[in-house]
Order: structure tokens, then sequence, then C-alpha cells
């Protein structure tokens, strides 16, 4: 069963209608479906030519730090504004929500640059220490570098989940750097992980917490892989639930002592979003069962904020028909034309 949140109570939060096909309202349908067959085969057969053409970057997260990114050109050479693509955790630049996105957006002619975070997709070999969810400043150096490297008139974010909360947390926090940018656009974003991590341990959603210890474990191991003095391996096996791993992998691998201040620290709750760089629209489904609607009462009331509540959608799914064309998709592209007029 869904929670309500009532949004009268926030200036700045509306309602908006996401009406799926018949028999998709379910939000365990909406998330599955969104990355699973047929929907994973037909996406990445309509992806298929913009792969062939993109272009693998690396760019200086600074200190060291260096991000992978995959830029694609539009057929139709407009060069007007460069969408830059943040996946969720454990996701990729060949996420199928990512390829979707970027395919929506090229046959527009928007261009794209779909930007991993450290330690995902296959980059665990470019930087010694591991990933974590606060490490915003090499996020926003990399997109730095892509602006000054890649030179357009303006430019887009566009995140889901983590990478959603990425992409606002650099609208927030970018306003001493080089950092241009027309609007960020963030689907299902981590509000505060706390609340996201309470209910991944939950019994009803243990199909989601497995999952993520599966992709983490997973992670760990490639990250190992390539720098064999971590010593993690043998523990990772024992791990059952993500309270485990954060637990034991968070103080050890972070500058952070306990979950409570490594929650906090990439949190985008209370006056953290009070003062953006850009108009931000943010997007919750209230039948997500990973981000709690109940977060989006936490967030600013900041006019450059804002927020969409649907009531189906799932976790960065809304799947709008069985052909897997996703809602996501058309409201990012709305968003982006709307800022042209």
């Amino acid at each position: 069963m869904t929670k309500s949140v009532d949004i009268s109570m926030k200036n700045n939060v509306s309602a908006r209608s996401f009406t799926p096909a018949f028999g998709l309202k379910n939000r365990h349908l909406q998330t599955i479906l969104s990355s699973q067959w047929p929907r994973k085969a037909g996406r990445e057969r309509r992806f298929k030519k913009y792969q062939r053409e993109q272009q693998s970057l690396l760019f200086d997260g600074g200190q060291g730090c260096r991000l992978q990114g995959y830029y694609n050109q539009a057929a139709e050479q407009t060069g007007k504004q460069l969408v830059i693509l943040i996946h969720g955790w454990e996701g990729c630049h060949e996420s199928i929500y990512i390829q979707s996105m970027a395919t929506t957006l090229l046959n527009d002619g928007y261009d794209v640059l779909r930007l991993n975070l450290r330690d995902h997709g296959d980059t665990h070999h470019l930087n010694k220490e591991v990933f974590n969810s606060t490490l915003i400043d090499e996020v926003m150096n990399a997109i730095a570098d892509i602006q000054s490297r890649l030179d357009y008139p303006s430019y887009s974010l566009v995140g889901f989940s983590l990478g959603g909360n990425f992409a606002l947390r650099v609208a927030a926090n970018a306003h001493d750097k080089a950092i241009n940018l027309e609007q960020v656009v963030a689907f299902c974003p981590v509000v505060h992980a706390a609340q996201s991590n309470a209910v991944l341990n939950q019994p009803r959603n243990f199909i989601y917490g497995k999952y993520f210890v599966r992709k983490w474990r997973r992670s760990l191991r490639k990250k190992r892989e390539c720098w064999p003095e971590y010593d993690f391996g043998p523990q990772l096996e024992t791990f059952k639930t993500l309270d485990q791993m954060n637990l034991a992998l968070i103080p050890k691998y972070t500058s952070y002592s306990d979950l409570d201040s490594y929650f906090d620290a990439y949190a985008i709750d209370g006056d953290k979003m009070a003062n953006t760089i850009c108009p931000c629209y943010l997007h919750f489904a209230e039948d997500d069962m990973i981000i709690p609607i109940e977060g989006v009462q936490l967030l600013a009331d900041n006019p450059d904020l804002h927020v969409t509540v649907t009531k189906h959608g799932g976790h960065c799914g809304y799947l709008m028909n069985w052909q897997g064309d996703s809602w996501q998709d058309s409201r990012t592209l709305e968003i982006l034309n709307a800022s042209k007029k």
C-alpha cells in the first residue's frame, strides 16, 4: 500500500498526471520491467547506432581523480545544448534508462554526455579510493572539465535516483565553480539515504535489498581485482544485508565514523537545497519503494525547486505502455524544449 503526501503543505510541490497503460500501474512491474527484457532488448537495439558513434572521454575530477564519460552528437548538428546524464547507484552509462533517455534526446537534436561516477561502468581501475556517495567535489570538477572541453551555449544535467541526488547537489554547491547549467532534472532522487536504507532493509523490500547487496558486492570484487591491497575480499561473502555492508565498510573506507554522519553528508534535506544555480525539476512517485515519498516534505522552499509528485511510477520506472516508452524521457524533453522558448 502506498503512502500519500500532503503536497498542499509545500509551495513548490505539485501533482502531475502520469497514467500507465492498463496492467502497468503496479510499482514492482514499473520498477522491474523498466530494465528487463523485452524493454532491455528494444532500448539497446534503438541505441545501437549511437553506441557505434560514441566517444569515450576521461575528465579531471581533481586531486588525480578521473571520471569517464561517453559523448554523442545528434545526427542534426544544432550545437545548441549538451545534456549530461548521471546514472543511479551501481548503474552506468549503459543502464537501460540512460540509453533510453540518450536515444530520445539525440533523436530530438540534443547532444549527450553519459557520465560514470567513480567505480561505475568498469572504471574501478581509474581511481584507488573506493566510491562513496559523498564525493560531490569530483563530480563538480568533472562537469567543469566537460564544459571547458565541450563548448556549448547551454548545458543541462539529468540524474536518476542517487544520480539525481548528485545532480541536485551540483546545483546547490557549484556557486563558486566554473559550471553553467540551464536546469537540472532529477527522477526519484535520494533525499536522505537513512530513509532509503531503512526501507531497503524491510522484509517487504527483500528483493531490492538483495539486488543492491549483490551489485555492491560485485563492484567491490572488481575493485579488489584492480587494487589487490584492499582486504575486504573474504568479508564480502559474509554480508547478507545492506546494513551489514554499511556498518562494516563506511567507517573503514570513508572519513565518516558512523552511518548517521555519512548519510547526512549527502542528504539534500533542510536548507541544503535553499540556493541553487539554476531551476531544478524533481520528480517523485508515491509508490516508489526505494525513495520514501515523505522525503518531499524535507526539501527547502526554494522557488527554483519545482517538485512533481505522481501517484504511480515505481522507482525510476515511469513506463507509459507495454512497448517500454518512458514518461521520464518525454518529461525531460518537455522541460528542455520549454527552456528554449
